[in-house]
């Protein structure tokens, strides 16, 4: 009895020390994000560098020590260090590097505050990670815990982007925090409606916080904490595996980490080769002072748009987004005139847009295919007459596949007969900045090979991505109705892209089809789909519908008369449908406008389905039907 009142005693006494360790690794952290902001946020610090680098030794001493204590005081030390093994080894390299002197590259004192600022940083992401896992596994529903992230997300950055070092000096004083809250809404949805110019307004610490927004919105900063806790060797629980379930499609709970691993790999990947591919058009192009790039300005471009591409973002550093260069009278080839709009821009567009279970799917089939061709060059004079076939693709990627690839032919022929001449039209497509006379009658102007071109990647792009080639103002109200349409369609289920979604717009489709040809089950190459499915495809076809139509009526009250409706429309499914595409409105929208444009591309990036499930969360589960009687449809 004696040993179970003092093991307990000592318990009681470890949890309540721990929750005092817990304090003061919250102030130590506070105290740290606050050194880092007031050192780098201002161009002149407001506070003595000297002190801030002395704040940031002694939160960096706090972090070590409270490691070390927590492994003295843990039983099972060997348990906690592998659970951990990610801080202590920083712990280690920070020692053995700041114990040697590297005077030939840099003095002691620099060396020693890069890194302690790089520890900390780390750190800070590690302890973010162990926040995001902890709140998974206290039971907060998924879609809540997704509705936060993505707002937490968007009150950060419109933090930082109010940092003075965010905005050139000449624009800070009249950057208001509305036009903030706006740009972060825009980055972490992956909108890319913007009210002022990316690459002239903000600096390349603002260009760096809006690229960060862009990478963590369009994967889920859920999901990027899931796959890094993963890599530093924590084990998901039950909970936090539901809660991922939740974010990322699996066929099964037990391949949910190597699907999120799958993802993050494979947009790190294309993303780099993206960059590389980019990176020859940008050593030609011109800032926005219609000076060359130097080399390190390409590489960031290069980096920018590549991420910015396969995230859908459609944010771009140029005033005229793709136009740059269109007879603006430098003596540079345009950016759309480069191969690589349509050769590396386009297929990360589609790419990103197509959604990781498609993506993985494809790896899977081509993996079997190439074995299945090993195998019959190797069987090739043996006896067996076959070789077994390989996996197929599932019937959800075979659907967005064949919508995609519909739509982008169908989008770029129905562009081309509905534009054949243009319209008169003057203003800068994509976001009203720079001379109009620049794109005026632009497309009037183009030869039918280009046309085509162009044709091809606006229907790739409408689709969620936003980068123009063309005027959009300068297309008639049928274009422009036409590339709404494409942008309320939008990308596919699980993927960068945002709109209703291609598998519910099929959905609809199907079911229309099997009812005029009297089937009595939803079939799609030659299997059946169930009425579940198919009941949740309508509902988030009915909601995305509403969710425009109110948007739509809120921005026409907040914009009165002075726009064409047809533009007010084409600003609301671009928002919605996290597109980005704008016909020139977006600079000179109201402040309620801005505000209910917020709101558009908040809804339209979690979609409204998952606002209506985390609104109803707690709604219960009916197990009785009613007897079913017959209405009149039409």
């Amino acid at each position: 009895m004696e040993s179970n009142r003092s093991a307990k005693t000592s318990g009681s006494r470890r949890a309540v020390f721990e929750h005092v360790m817990d304090v003061i690794l919250a102030l130590a952290g506070v105290t740290a994000v606050a050194a880092l902001v007031l050192e780098y946020g201002f161009h002149q610090p407001i506070v003595p560098t000297t002190t801030l680098h002395w704040a940031e030794s002694a939160v960096v001493l706090v972090f070590i020590g409270d490691r070390l204590i927590r492994l003295g005081l843990h039983r099972h030390k060997l348990a906690y260090l592998r659970e951990n093994i990610i801080d202590y080894i920083l712990i280690a390299v920070a020692v053995v590097i700041v114990a040697i002197e590297f005077r030939a590259v840099l003095s002691f004192g620099a060396l020693y505050v890069i890194i302690t600022q790089a520890y900390i940083l780390v750190v800070l992401l590690l302890r973010g990670v162990g926040l995001n896992l902890r709140f998974a596994e206290i039971g907060i529903h998924p879609t809540w815990l997704l509705v936060g992230s993505f707002a937490f997300m968007i009150l950060v950055g419109s933090g930082l982007l109010m940092l003075p070092r965010a905005v050139h000096e000449e624009y800070y004083t009249n950057w208001h925090y509305l036009d903030s809250l706006f740009t972060a809404t825009s980055a972490t949805c992956v909108t890319g409606l913007v009210v002022r110019n990316t690459g002239g307004h903000f600096t390349v610490f603002g260009q760096g916080v809006i690229l960060a927004l862009v990478q963590c919105g369009g994967l889920g900063i859920m999901l990027f904490g899931t796959v890094l806790g993963l890599l530093v060797g924590k084990a998901l629980s039950l909970r936090q595996t539901d809660t991922l379930g939740q974010i990322v499609p699996a066929e099964g709970i037990g391949k949910l980490a190597r699907v999120a691993v799958f993802v993050i790999l494979v947009t790190f990947a294309l993303e780099i080769l993206g960059a590389v591919a980019m990176y020859p058009m940008f050593t030609q192009a011109m800032d926005t002072h219609g000076q060359p790039l130097s080399q390190a300005g390409a590489v960031w471009h290069s980096i920018f748009h590549s991420v910015s591409s396969f995230c859908n973002a459609g944010f771009a550093l140029y005033a005229k987004n793709m136009m740059q260069g269109v007879r603006d009278g430098w003596a540079v080839p345009s950016l759309r005139s480069h191969w690589q709009i349509m050769g590396v821009m386009a297929p990360l567009i589609v790419l990103g847009g197509l959604g990781f279970p498609v993506l993985q799917d494809v790896v899977r089939s081509l993996i079997g295919w190439v074995k299945r061709l090993i195998r019959r060059l190797r069987m090739r004079n043996a006896t067996v007459p076959t070789v077994p076939g390989g996996r197929r693709l599932m019937l959800h990627s075979k659907i967005v596949l064949s919508v995609c690839l519909v739509l982008i032919l169908l989008g770029a022929v129905v562009l081309l007969a509905i534009e054949p001449g243009g319209s008169p039209a003057g203003r800068i497509g994509r976001h009203g900045l720079g001379n109009p006379e620049y794109s005026r009658n632009d497309w009037q102007r183009m030869a039918w090979p280009q046309r085509i071109k162009e044709a091809f990647f606006q229907s790739i792009t409408a689709r969620t991505a936003g980068f123009n080639t063309l005027n959009m103002a300068e297309l008639s109200d049928g274009g422009k109705l036409w590339m709404c349409l494409l942008m309320i369609v939008g990308g596919s289920p699980a993927s960068t892209a945002g709109g209703m979604k291609t598998v519910p717009f099929a959905m609809l489709i199907i079911v229309a089809w099997c009812q005029l040809k009297r089937r009595r089950e939803v079939e799609a190459f030659h299997r059946s789909i169930s009425l579940t499915v198919v009941g949740r495809a309508v509902t988030i076809g009915v909601l995305y519908a509403g969710l425009l139509a109110v948007i739509l009526l809120l921005l026409c009250l907040a914009q009165g008369s002075g726009y064409r409706f047809i533009d007010l429309l084409f600003e609301v499914c671009s928002a919605c449908g996290t597109v980005g595409l704008s016909t020139g409105i977006t600079g000179s929208l109201s402040v309620m406008g801005k505000c209910v444009i917020i709101a558009g591309m908040f809804i339209g990036r979690l979609g409204p389905l998952t606002l209506v499930a985390a609104l109803m969360s707690r709604a219960r589960h009916i197990d009785y039907a009613y007897p079913a009687e017959n209405v009149i449809i039409g």
